[in-house]
């Protein structure tokens, strides 16, 4: 999650939203990872952090809050492929439900 895109929704509350959708589709959710402002990094750091935990955990797919995954340094379309060839993960984006918020 990019924090920078919660605006002044507490950190916690997305991370229910996440929780909630993954147990709706029958998923485990393991790691909330949150990424601060876009840096001018290669790849951002908490997203190598999430490809290397889908590796570890043999995690096959990564839930996010629409838009999460653009506006950075590296255009989505290589973060999704990252994602597919190196953790062999899809994203699937989850929209908050009235009753999280």
């Amino acid at each position: 999650m990019r924090d920078d895109l919660l605006g002044n929704r507490d950190p916690n509350s997305s991370d229910k939203i996440l929780r909630a959708a993954a147990r709706s589709l029958g998923y485990a959710l393991g790691t909330v990872f949150h990424e601060p402002a876009p840096q001018n990094a290669i790849l951002p750091p908490a997203f190598v952090d999430l490809v290397q935990e889908c590796r570890r955990a043999r995690a096959h797919t990564v839930l996010t809050l629409p838009g999460h995954l653009s506006g950075m340094s590296v255009c989505r379309m290589v973060l999704l492929a990252i994602l597919e060839v190196r953790a062999e993960a899809a994203v699937q984006e989850v929209r908050p439900w009235p009753h999280c918020r």
